[in-house]
């Protein structure tokens, strides 16, 4: 119990300083944009920018809190019936309005209906995935979305047109503001929320490299109904 605590103590202090430096990089905006707005007077431009980089800092402090909770907590979220192909075509729809740029396309069934589940989290969890995706391919790409069912889980994959990523960090995304030596800017808090709410819902996560390139995420989604 005292090394699981000092472990958590040592986490949470990590998880502080990485929050830290994420935070300061919209605050440096914000403060060059109010200054920029001062001299110039109204500006619609800059004060939108302001209204953006002031979302940005909200979700990363709610992810953050989302995520301490789950981690912490480690609770089992599979109290709720919930249909997957409803679910997705509501999050589908949210992002072609967000990313007006980039195209979707989609492989549903018309139902499938799963048991034991939670439709925040594992909504927030499959809107994450569907948004690092998007984010990584370029205006004008294509992102994937496919559901089947396999014997006891629904499989849920997303495909994105990026770069990829290289082998030996294909695990490590999924940690907390993780990024690669030499890479684009991390991975944020997104990857590591989706994979403690699916592990909440019975389920698994995992990231692979396609052969024609771009990075697929895989979703497997127990359907039976036994709390794990």
């Amino acid at each position: 119990m005292a090394a699981r605590t000092g472990q958590l103590i040592s986490d949470q202090r990590q998880r502080l300083a990485d929050m830290s430096h994420e935070l300061r990089t919209p605050l440096t905006r914000i403060e060059m944009a109010v200054s920029l707005a001062e001299q110039q007077g109204d500006n619609r431009l800059l004060l939108e920018r302001i209204r953006d980089d002031c979302g940005d800092m909200r979700r990363l402090v709610e992810d953050a809190l989302t995520l301490s909770w789950l981690e912490n907590e480690r609770p089992s979220l599979r109290d709720e019936t919930l249909d997957l192909t409803e679910l997705l075509d509501s999050i589908l729809d949210d992002a072609r309005f967000e990313y007006p740029d980039r195209h979707i396309e989609a492989e549903l069934p018309g139902e499938a209906v799963l048991a034991g589940s939670s439709h925040r989290a594992l909504g927030q969890a499959i809107e994450n995935v569907v948004r690092n995706a998007l984010d990584h391919t370029p205006p004008a790409g294509v992102v994937r979305v496919s559901l089947d069912s396999q014997a006891d889980a629904f499989r849920l994959r997303v495909a994105d047109q990026g770069p990829g990523v290289p082998e030996q960090w294909l695990e490590r995304i999924f940690l907390p503001f993780f990024r690669a030596p030499g890479e684009r800017p991390g991975f944020g808090l997104g990857l590591a929320l989706a994979l403690r709410q699916v592990k909440a819902v019975g389920g698994s996560i995992r990231a692979s490299n396609l052969a024609g390139g771009g990075l697929q995420m895989e979703l497997l989604l127990p359907c039976d109904t036994a709390a794990a």
